[in-house]
């Protein structure tokens, strides 16, 4: 049909035309972010995370910095997570490969700075090390018992070699007997 271009157009521009209009004042009023925005810095559930580094290996730029420390009772808690916005590229594999999905974006869009090290952020927050202070110090009362290596099994001993059957022996030998050799 002729024309059927411009009328689907033009259908697009009049329900713009008509429709609600989405005027913000900027400073005062922020822009309402989708659920699945990628930007901003990185959030840590703290709590959940395990210290598996799996975040840092999974980010293709390197802009993921961990440090972790093993308590008492050998388990992981990180000391430091530095996320260094300058080298991000924003493509979400960190959050991707999180196990416990303890990584999220926030849903701040304003990041802006004047100098490049303004642009490494610390995800954990004061509150997160005086949490792990508390995890460390209860982990170093209550230390967990050694690991004692496992005696050797001696091996059992060899089963006695079970007598053959003569009608089983006899079947095998006319079986390669009766064939001739080529």
């Amino acid at each position: 049909m002729f024309g059927k271009g411009l009328i689907t157009g033009m259908r697009v521009t009049l329900k713009h035309f008509f429709g609600k209009k989405a005027t913000f004042c900027y400073p005062e009023e922020k822009l309402p972010m989708p659920e699945r925005f990628r930007g901003g810095h990185l959030k840590l559930d703290y709590k959940k995370c395990i210290a598996c580094q799996l975040c840092s290996m999974a980010c293709p730029n390197g802009a993921i910095e961990l440090k972790v420390v093993t308590d008492a009772q050998r388990k992981r808690h990180l000391t430091s997570y530095i996320h260094h916005m300058g080298r991000c590229m924003y493509c979400d594999l960190c959050i991707e490969n999180c196990a416990l999905h303890s990584l999220h974006w926030d849903q701040n869009y304003e990041i802006s700075a004047y100098h490049r090290e303004a642009f490494d952020y610390e995800v954990l927050t004061d509150s997160d090390r005086e949490y792990l202070k508390q995890v460390m110090e209860a982990a170093a009362a209550n230390p967990a018992p050694p690991i004692v290596p496992k005696k050797p099994v001696p091996p059992k001993p060899a089963e006695a070699a079970k007598p053959e059957k003569e009608g089983e022996k006899a079947e095998e030998k006319t079986e390669t007997e009766g064939k001739p050799n080529e």
